[in-house]
């Protein structure tokens, strides 16, 4: 928390410079200053320049959230915005109950139009508190909104210093409706949309049905962002941040299901398989800068461009994960056909066929239909389920997590919540599989004379994959208790670890699984209950070879 005892530390890391009790930060381009006189504790804001003060209540040391608002005006006057464009307590009439309300900054867009709303909190409790309301009734955030319905973000906003730095926070909201829910809105009258929402109340009610109570991070201040052209800017691989407890992600997820009247929660749990494999392969082909393309692109995504981009790593993840292969259709698979022949009527051939082929590829059932989809209503419908899905997901990382075991359970808990199983199905627990690994002496196994030797793992019906996830991390530790607590490679999975499943499902949920607990060069072989069965087996003894025969018309050995 920023208070009077640090406040100089502070001013002194972000630029001001101090001339007895003064400090000043002054800003040549817009010929303005802003000056903290310790003497008279006072904070004078460059007004003379444009930038308004419609109370004076903050530009005094009476309260920490002052300082707060001080830091935040500072960061804005450095990232570019002009000081005639911020307004310090703008002052609305809320009606009878509430007296008045304040906003700490509000700055505006070069037409006089409001583009954004700070709310300052000091930071720790009263952020948090903040946050919550919001989340809960829109809170103060809301009203101000309701006042400027112009506003295209709100913010709430803190800073503190930390080992002499100073560090801020700040969740964004977005105030405009996507485009994509407005076509949406056209064919579907459930679907409500901001702009139909005149009270706090129903703008709430938006936020929190159509937008799922969606947050967003910072927007305003980082490095890569722009004055006056704020925006949701392409996630990056670097910005990927591990899961936690505090998440709740299944109980999202299930809100998504709820407020969808999705009610088939198994055909959902399918659909989230192929989305995890989906950002399974994007997160390994993507270095640390790169943009990531399992994201919602709001304000350029369309439901089609979105989807288009799934279906191709779908395809790529199916092929490297699981070995099968995928057909799809890019959307210059019009122009490269075509191209090879030569008419005058070109233009209008290919035309009619991307309309085609577009008809065919987005309002048909596929690996992303969260609803049965067979017209151009039930694909936006569909859509909408997509996105929301999408950005449940996307801001976390599931390769190279630091808390790998909360990623297996939160795993876990989606394949309870969703898998329904089928009569001869049983998920042995994980308690018990972890158990069981612990029961056998791994270490006097694994310790030999030139070294450590790791033991395979094989499990003929690896269902989720509990009994090869929980196998790998028990060898892990036994490896690094020989190694003298030493951390281990997992390079060893790949000639190791070896499972079979005849539920094509489950055999991707295993897959999955391994990735998520650090171990995705483990071996997962799927075997179909019907027809023709292809096996690739890994193991290398005659009596296996007799097994797998009575089940399989062609048995492959890899070993």
């Amino acid at each position: 928390m920023i208070t009077i005892s640090n406040l100089k530390d502070v001013l002194n890391s972000i630029g001001y410079k101090e001339d007895k009790d003064t400090f000043i930060k002054e800003y040549q381009e817009f010929g303005c200053a802003i000056i903290v006189n310790f003497k008279e504790q006072t904070i004078q804001y460059p007004e003379e320049s444009g930038l308004k003060v419609h109370k004076k209540t903050t530009c005094n040391f009476s309260e920490s959230e002052n300082f707060v608002v001080l830091e935040c005006v500072t960061r804005l006057l450095d990232k570019g915005y002009r000081p005639e464009h911020i307004e310090l307590e703008k002052t609305w009439t809320l009606g009878h109950e509430q007296k008045s309300g304040r906003a700490d900054v509000l700055v505006k867009e070069d037409t006089g139009k409001t583009l954004f709303i700070i709310e300052c909190k000091t930071y720790g409790k009263e952020y948090e508190k903040a946050l919550k309301d919001t989340i809960h009734d829109g809170a103060q955030l809301f009203s101000y909104w309701q006042q400027e319905k112009h506003c295209k973000w709100l913010a709430l906003y803190t800073s503190t210093l930390n080992k002499g730095k100073v560090e801020y926070k700040v969740h964004a909201i977005d105030c405009s409706d996507d485009k994509n829910l407005e076509e949406l809105a056209k064919k579907d009258s459930s679907i409500q949309l901001y702009k139909n929402a005149y009270t706090v109340p129903d703008l709430h009610n938006v936020w929190k049905e159509t937008h799922e109570r969606r947050l967003l991070g910072d927007i305003f201040f980082r490095d890569d962002s722009v004055a006056y052209q704020v925006g949701v800017k392409p996630l990056r691989k670097r910005d990927l941040v591990d899961f936690s407890g505090d998440d709740k992600v299944v109980n999202r997820f299930e809100e998504i299901l709820r407020h969808n009247n999705v009610s088939d929660k198994e055909n959902a749990f399918n659909r989230l398989i192929a989305l995890f494999i989906c950002k399974l392969v994007d997160e390994l082909q993507k270095a640390d800068d790169d943009i990531v393309e399992f994201q919602y692109k709001v304000g350029t995504d369309t439901y089609e461009s979105l989807q288009d981009r799934l279906q191709r790593l779908h395809k790529e993840g199916m092929e490297e994960f699981m070995r099968e292969e995928i057909y799809y259709v890019s959307d210059d698979y019009a122009e490269k056909l075509v191209k090879q022949y030569t008419s005058q009527k070109r233009v209008k051939m290919i035309e009619e066929l991307k309309n085609t082929l577009r008809i065919l590829k987005f309002y048909t059932n596929n690996d992303f239909a969260f609803k049965d989809v067979h017209n151009e209503e039930l694909f936006y419908q569909n859509g909408k389920i997509l996105v929301e899905m999408v950005q449940l997901f996307q801001d976390y990382r599931i390769i190279g997590s630091a808390d790998l075991q909360m990623l297996g359970d939160l795993f876990e808990q989606l394949l309870n919540k969703g898998f329904k199983q089928n009569e001869g199905q049983f998920f042995t627990p994980t308690p018990i599989t972890r158990f069981i690994w612990d029961s056998l002496p791994l270490k006097e196994i694994m310790t030999k004379t030139d070294g450590i030797e790791y033991p395979k793992i094989i499990d003929y019906a690896c269902g989720a994959g509990h009994f090869l996830t929980e196998g790998f991390e028990a060898i892990q530790v036994s490896a690094n208790t020989i190694n003298n607590n030493e951390s281990s490679s997992n390079h060893w999975v790949e000639k190791k670890i070896f499972g079979i499943e005849k539920d094509y499902r489950l055999a991707r949920v295993s897959k999955i699984s391994l990735f998520m607990h650090g171990s995705g060069g483990g071996n997962i072989g799927s075997l179909s209950n019907v027809g023709v069965f292809t096996l690739r087996v890994f193991f290398g003894t005659n009596h296996m070879y007799g097994w797998c025969h009575s089940f399989c018309s062609k048995v492959e050995y890899v070993l």
